[in-house]
């Protein structure tokens, strides 16, 4: 309430002399009548009918004129307490003392301003009540935007953290319990990418909106991350109490359903750990809950997860695996194995998929679902990827040595291979090195994949494809598919998602769904493979819609190199007749 909204100006003198007290509030009611400014002046004569004054609640003031010597309170002892309960007010000092180092000190414990009594003029002392009113102001904007993400208004992680630290003090003194509730929003980075980053930040807001509808006014809330939010709720009888919040958030983000008009499904992924049934401190805490969200989020959508002992033990397995991947790539402990392909007519075997596994130091086979994501956090994704790429065209070169019927072998690259732009140069060079020819590689990627820097891998596309390279899209239909993609990309396949293949002959949907994408295969020139096949009738149903190839465990487990070579020597194998 300043000057400058039109509100009168509040202020509270605090000043036990009678004479001092009149003579100040003359000459702040002169200055503020010759400015123009509504001003009220409130009088106490004692710091406790100070504190009493301002903790009241009743019409805020907007600063305090304090004295330094009052009857209950000597020195910087006034200025101290007023400040711990009136953390946003002007505070001016005066005094009639001329000490610098007094003036210092009051200035360092929370004083706005200091003023002599001797030299106090009317406009000198609005001037400085105006003033330090409007540095207060400041100073607790920058705290404000010190402690906000800007986009959604909530708090960010340092102020989280210190909500944080302040609640596990509130819960050990008052024995009830306080919960780190985390979440992220599932396939939020495919949002960004399809959608654009402004109808991603449109999501983050309308999130927001409905945490702050949901949630209790104890509870802080915090954006953490990109598309990551913390809770800290506090004051709990049980741990489900923190249960049903996340529940009822993650019923509230699953009604959003428009942003500008696209029609989006929204989910989120929720970890929570309790204290103090998970006797940890905040930054454990917090690292906890996000172990338990990635556990929701290998489940289905909405997923809610405690913290447990048995997760700490994944962690530990987690960071060893991280350690000795960069050794083990060296020392050839990832190999690959070999998924046939057939012809879904003639079941002949046309091609082959290399899928990566690891043998660890204790004999324990790893499948790609487990260290993809590890190589891809620890920075060994590149190198891993090469290495992979090296036993594949190695692998080529030994059949051809060894006089078999060559097929096409597809190699799955990640997103963080497509977007260096050295990545086509690199591949090339490897098949020139071992002497495979273009035709007998296949780069295999997802749709999401390719959403992301997508000129970076366009032109590393167009580079491969124009060497004799072939193009295959994997798992189509399962991320935010777009016909542009089939339409510009120069595809030679496209590998529809095992989810579909599971459904097919139950659901008309997918069906329906299969046949589009092999019509637009036709039209457009590209072949359809299907993943994921496991029966005869599915392979017959597939067959009869018009899909080219067919790929799953009813032809085939992947196999070592060795295996598949015993059936290329037979040049016409039929797998399954």
């Amino acid at each position: 309430m300043n000057d400058d909204t039109g509100h009168q100006l509040a202020v509270l003198l605090v000043e036990d002399n009678l004479g001092d007290r009149r003579l100040a509030e003359i000459a702040l009611r002169e200055a503020a009548a010759d400015a123009g400014i509504a001003c009220t002046v409130e009088a106490a004569e004692s710091l406790a009918a100070a504190l009493r004054r301002v903790q009241s609640g009743d019409h805020p003031v907007d600063a305090i004129l304090l004295d330094l010597g009052l009857p209950d309170a000597c020195g910087l002892e006034g200025l101290m307490a007023l400040r711990s309960v009136a953390l946003d007010t002007a505070i001016v000092v005066l005094t009639g003392l001329s000490d610098l180092r007094v003036a210092t000190e009051a200035l360092s414990s929370g004083a706005s301003d200091y003023l002599e009594k001797a030299e106090i003029q009317p406009r000198t002392l609005l001037r400085a009540v105006r003033y330090s009113i409007e540095r207060r102001k400041s100073a607790a904007e920058m705290v404000r935007l010190a402690h906000t993400d800007s986009l959604t208004g909530l708090l960010n992680r340092r102020a989280f953290f210190e909500h944080l630290e302040v609640a596990l003090t509130q819960s050990r003194r008052s024995e009830r319990a306080c919960a780190v509730i985390l979440f992220d929003i599932d396939h939020f980075k495919e949002i960004n990418d399809v959608f654009g980053h402004r109808v991603g930040d449109e999501v983050l807001v309308e999130v927001t909106s409905r945490l702050r509808q949901h949630l209790r006014e104890t509870d802080a809330v915090a954006r953490i991350g990109g598309d990551e939010f913390a809770i800290v709720a506090t004051n709990l009888q049980t741990a489900n109490a923190a249960m049903e919040i996340a529940e009822k958030l993650v019923r509230s983000m699953a009604a959003i359903e428009d942003i500008h008009g696209l029609h989006l499904e929204v989910s989120i992924s929720v970890g929570i750990s309790v204290f103090p049934m998970d006797l940890a401190g905040a930054d454990e805490l917090v690292a906890h809950a996000d172990l338990a969200m990635y556990k929701s989020k290998s489940s289905k959508k909405g997923s809610i997860n405690f913290f447990d002992a048995r997760m700490d033990a994944i962690v530990k397995v987690r960071h060893e695996l991280k350690r000795s991947m960069p050794e083990d790539i060296q020392s050839g402990r990832f190999y690959l194995l070999f998924q046939p392909i057939v012809d879904s007519n003639s079941r002949r075997l046309i091609g082959a998929e290399a899928l990566a596994r690891w043998r660890d130091v204790n004999n324990k086979v790893i499948g790609p679902s487990e260290f993809i994501p590890i190589a891809e956090e620890s920075g060994s994704i590149t190198v891993l990827g090469n290495h992979l790429l090296e036993e594949a065209c190695a692998q080529i070169h030994t059949w051809s040595e060894q006089q078999k019927c060559l097929v096409p072998v597809s190699l799955n690259i990640s997103a963080i291979q497509c977007r260096d732009p050295a990545f086509a140069t690199r591949l090339i060079a490897a098949l020139e090195r071992l002497e495979v020819p273009p035709q007998y590689i296949n780069v295999e990627m997802t749709e999401t994949t390719i959403f992301k820097s997508i000129e970076v891998i366009q032109k590393n596309l167009e580079t491969i494809k124009s060497y004799g390279i072939g193009i295959h899209i994997d798992d189509f239909g399962t991320g935010y598919s777009s016909l542009s993609l089939l339409r510009d990309l120069p595809l030679d396949a496209v590998k529809i998602d095992r989810s579909f293949v599971r459904d097919i002959g139950r659901t008309l949907g997918s069906e329906l769904i299969i046949q589009a994408v092999v019509d637009l295969g036709k039209k457009l020139g590209f072949l359809t493979i299907a993943e994921g096949v496991e029966t005869e009738e599915q392979a017959s149903l597939l067959r009869d819609i018009g899909v080219s190839a067919l790929q799953g465990y009813y032809f085939s487990h992947p196999v070592p190199g060795a295996q598949l070579a015993g059936w290329l020597a037979k040049g016409d194998t039929h797998l399954v007749a």
